[in-house]
């Protein structure tokens, strides 16, 4: 049977670096259906839907194929055809529309994805101008201006984005960063208790609010966030650091000693791989 798979797997590669997609598809189909958990042949199952023009078929496959695998280079993989998704979008609308608030705005993460900042905000703004009200981008502009430490303009924006959706998830967060770098705690929480209230499962959330808490005197708060975010993300080596201080300053030594202790565990296991 491990044969019989691997010899359909290739054939399915060969069809569809011949380009023979129909019948690519036909023969990754009979592996999966084999083989369901196979996500290299899954994946290029999603390469062949992509070239059949089925991208929302593509889509769901490689959705699939992460459910089943952690392995690093399955996630490159589907990630890089995400990306050549995203490049195939945005050439198509600049074919059809070049000067259009949706093209500027996929350039802008273009530029952003390649750390060219500058140029991604003035894509964001020249997006804006041409269509003031399109959701998102005031928070795209000042989620650039924050990373860019223009902590007054990125603000601004993020409160233009907040006014016509209250519970942006990031621009809460954003906004909350920007007040904790203020020492502004106070306003910090606003933001940073409704940007957990919407996303739960972000655990950045968590870890700046359990910050604007601890500097606020609030420790059993700033504890519970951190607990929360160990639980969820044990390789987060900032958080150990940050709850085995508060472990400290509450007088438990034994913890403050495991939390600590945890987060050179991390760096040293870190810097191994570098």
């Amino acid at each position: 049977m491990a044969v019989l798979i691997c010899f359909l797997a290739a054939e399915g590669v060969k069809l569809y670096e011949q380009r023979q997609f129909a019948a690519a598809e036909a023969e990754l189909r009979r592996v999966l259906a084999i083989q369901p958990r196979d996500a290299q042949s899954r994946l290029y199952l999603a390469r062949t839907l992509v070239e059949l023009g089925r991208v929302s078929e593509a889509l769901a496959e490689i959705d699939r194929a992460l459910a089943t695998q952690t392995d690093p280079e399955i996630q490159f993989q589907a990630g890089s055809i995400v990306r050549d998704l995203a490049e195939r979008r945005f050439a198509e609308l600049d074919r059809l529309a070049p000067d259009s608030a949706a093209v500027r705005e996929l350039a802008g993460r273009h530029f952003e994805q390649q750390g060219k900042l500058p140029e991604a905000l003035g894509e964001y703004r020249a997006a804006m101008a041409k269509e003031p009200g399109r959701p998102g981008l005031h928070f795209e502009a000042g989620n650039i201006l924050w990373r860019m430490r223009e902590l007054d303009a990125a603000t601004e924006e993020l409160q233009t984005e907040l006014a016509r959706t209250p519970r942006h998830g990031m621009a809460n967060l954003r906004l909350g960063q920007v007040f904790l770098v203020r020492n502004q705690e106070a306003q910090a929480v606003v933001f940073l208790e409704r940007a957990v209230d919407v996303m739960p499962e972000y655990t950045d959330a968590r870890r700046e609010l359990g910050k604007a808490y601890r500097n606020l005197g609030r420790s059993a708060d700033a504890r519970k966030q951190w607990e929360a975010v160990v639980k969820a993300r044990p390789d987060d080596d900032q958080v150990h650091y940050l709850l085995g201080n508060l472990y400290r300053q509450l007088g438990d030594a034994d913890r403050a000693r495991r939390e600590l202790s945890k987060h050179r565990e991390i760096l040293e296991r870190r810097q191994k791989h570098e």
